[in-house]
């Protein structure tokens, strides 16, 4: 009795019997190898000193420049192409005039609006030649807390001839130009990396 249950199981295991075309399948993904690389932008240690010196000013000056609601500084710290204008609450013609109208914006359903942010803590890491991330410990002020709100964000950088740029909105700026929630979608790297 136990051999046949053990055959009924081992056959069970090939699959559906079904052919791998048809809906009632379902294909396995492949195990990965411990040898294989992880996919993605690989991160080394550290940033080289140089480089970190470089990366970090983009982001203090990025967050500065949300925090004093200079619109031409922060569409210019972006790399071409990088702020889509059709997410930002209020839409004008260029991104200048965007993000002017936008930042402080209150989100939609009541939320509170965002009025400055602080950066406590970076640490850069490199990912490839021209590439980095920094996770950036910030505090959010907001206009009906008199406390601040505690946050991590990740911001992906790009040098640019030479100069480093970011290559996606982070979670602070999401915050900045109203939205209840910085999207799931600011913590991964950029498409194609």
């Amino acid at each position: 009795m136990v051999a046949i249950v053990l055959l009924l199981a081992l056959a069970g295991c090939g699959g559906s019997g079904e052919d791998e075309g048809t809906a009632g399948s379902a294909k396995a993904a492949p195990e990965a190898s411990p040898e294989a690389p992880a996919t993605g932008p690989q991160a080394s240690d550290d940033a080289p000193a140089s480089d970190r010196a470089a990366i970090t000013a983009a982001v203090n000056e990025y967050i500065g420049a949300l925090d004093h609601h200079d619109a031409a500084t922060i569409c210019g710290l972006f790399a071409p192409g990088a702020v889509v204008i059709a997410e930002l609450p209020r839409r004008r013609e260029t991104c200048d005039g965007s993000m002017a109208a936008s930042i402080g914006t209150r989100p939609r359903g009541g939320a509170p609006a965002w009025r400055s942010t602080k950066p406590i803590e970076f640490e850069a890491k490199q990912l490839g030649e021209d590439r980095a991330r920094v996770t950036a410990t910030v505090t959010h002020h907001f206009s009906d807390r008199k406390y601040v709100s505690v946050e991590d964000d990740v911001i992906y950088l790009e040098r640019i001839a030479g100069r480093w740029l970011l290559a996606k909105p982070s979670g602070t700026f999401y915050r900045a130009v109203g939205y209840p929630e910085p999207p799931l979608r600011s913590l991964s790297p950029p498409s194609g990396w």
